[in-house]
């Protein structure tokens, strides 16, 4: 059993998955007014799709803060490299080092905590593609088009969404099952 408390962005994405030129070309927009608004949109497109698939399109670093039995399954795949694994000895954190726990997978990796029982845990971290797959900027930019389609409604939910229906459905095959964030 794992319960995630807290997950702490340390290091932001350099840059986005599609840059606002990419952006401007695929809403056919060729104005510059819209600009901070359409390179907003960009980064919410990019959150929402990573929450309802538990990826990170781009690379970052992460603290996450977790309850552990066992085995714990870190949020935002893939998980890259791990700089540092501490545990909560009721004062304060002590890190511990590879062989008091093992990483499991590949892209999807798991960590087993060999050398403790239940209990607190802060991971540190880095995770994202180095590329992002063509099939996830196919899918923010139809989150992308959907937002700024429909920046000033306020009735969303109502109208048919063939966008958004389409992104969930490219995002499904790297959709995490196993995680809640």
């Amino acid at each position: 059993m794992q319960i995630i408390r807290d997950v702490t962005t340390t290091v932001e994405p350099v840059s986005e998955p599609i840059t606002l030129a990419e952006a401007k070309n695929y809403l056919k927009v060729d104005f510059d007014d819209d600009n901070d608004l359409i390179t907003s949109l960009i980064a919410s497109a990019r959150v929402r799709l990573e929450k309802y698939a538990g990826v990170a399109m781009s690379a970052r670093t992460l603290q996450v803060v977790a309850y552990v039995d066992e085995f714990i399954e870190l949020p935002y795949a893939p998980l890259n490299t791990i700089s540092k694994v501490e545990y909560w000895d009721n004062n304060s954190w002590v890190e511990i080092t590879v062989g008091q726990y093992y990483v499991l997978g590949t892209t999807y990796k798991k960590l087993y905590m060999t050398a403790f029982g239940r209990m607190e845990f802060r991971f540190t971290y880095t995770c994202g593609y180095a590329t992002t797959p063509s099939v996830m900027k196919t899918a923010l930019y139809k989150i992308l088009a959907d937002l700024y389609d429909y920046r000033e409604s306020s009735v969303e939910d109502s109208k048919p969404n063939a966008n958004v229906a389409s992104a969930y459905e490219l995002m499904k095959p790297y959709k995490r099952v196993s995680i809640i964030l």
